[in-house]
């Protein structure tokens, strides 16, 4: 019976693996002083986990282009999170950019610079929400079916 149980959350396991990948997206942007940074959270809309897609990719190396078109790249099948936040030179003003894109794109392909622009931080990655502020956290399913099969396993 144990090993049926085991075997059944062996199986869960492998079909969170084969989900699609699962990224952050939106813009959050920041101005220096604290009023301005209040007013502009009531007014953004929050960053969302989107599935990773042709539409969300495609939408996600626009927003790339406008703000690093060196970037831009022919677009190829798989794909990856990237998290880029830039900073206006002139201002305290920083804007974070998150979103799902082609595996092809490279990102992080070595810091902007441009007349009013500086990039401060770049990443790209391949694993769900990794572009999210909580990606050093567990997945709370995966953590549940690993407990569930310990515990069927040592009953």
């Amino acid at each position: 019976m144990k090993y049926l149980l085991v075997g059944i959350v062996l199986a869960l396991l492998s079909f969170q693996a084969i989900d699609a990948l699962k990224c952050m997206q939106g813009i959050e942007a920041t101005k220096g002083n604290s009023q301005d940074k209040n007013n502009n959270q009531k007014n953004e809309k929050p960053l969302e986990v989107t599935e990773c897609g042709a539409a969300t990719a495609v939408a996600s190396t626009a927003l790339l282009a406008l703000v690093k078109p060196s970037s831009f790249n022919i677009p190829t099948g798989g794909y990856k999170c990237y998290h880029l936040k830039y900073e206006e030179k002139n201002s305290e003003a920083s804007t974070i950019i998150k979103g799902c894109i082609y595996s092809s794109v490279d990102v992080c392909d070595g810091k902007f610079s441009s007349s009013n622009l500086n990039e401060v931080f770049c990443s790209q990655c391949d694993i769900d929400s990794c572009n999210s502020g909580g990606r050093f956290g567990l997945d709370w399913k995966l953590l549940s079916l690993i407990l569930t099969a310990l515990v069927a396993y040592l009953l």
